[in-house]
C-alpha cells in the first residue's frame, strides 16, 4: 500500500504559502474563501495559484500578482498603496532569513 507524503511548507505568509512540489519546482497557494456549489457552505481552503522554479521566483510571482493583498478591503488609491508596502515589507522581510 503506499503512502502520499505532505509536501514541506517552504515559506508561510499567512494567507499564501510556497510549498515544496518536486525537486525542480516549488507551488504556490493561497487561503482563500470558497463555496460548496451544492450545499452553499463556505469553508477556508489552499487554492493553487502557480508554479516556480525557485523560491526567490516564487517571491516575485507573490509580489506581481499581488497575491497578499485582500481586493476586498481596498476602497481607493490610498490604502492599494499601503496594502501594496505592506506586501512588499513581508517579503522583503522573508528575504531576510
Amino acid at each position: 500500500m503506499t503512502t502520499t507524503k505532505e509536501k514541506e511548507i517552504l515559506i508561510d505568509l499567512g494567507t499564501v504559502r510556497i510549498k515544496e512540489y518536486d525537486s525542480l519546482n516549488v507551488k504556490i497557494e493561497r487561503l482563500e474563501e470558497v463555496q460548496n456549489p451544492i450545499s452553499k457552505e463556505t469553508t477556508s481552503k489552499w487554492r493553487f495559484q502557480g508554479y516556480a522554479d525557485t523560491i526567490l521566483n516564487a517571491l516575485k510571482l507573490i509580489v506581481k500578482k499581488e497575491l497578499l493583498i485582500d481586493r476586498k478591503a481596498i476602497n481607493g488609491l490610498e490604502t492599494y498603496l499601503k496594502k501594496v508596502e505592506l506586501c512588499n515589507a513581508a517579503v522583503l522581510e522573508v528575504m531576510k532569513e
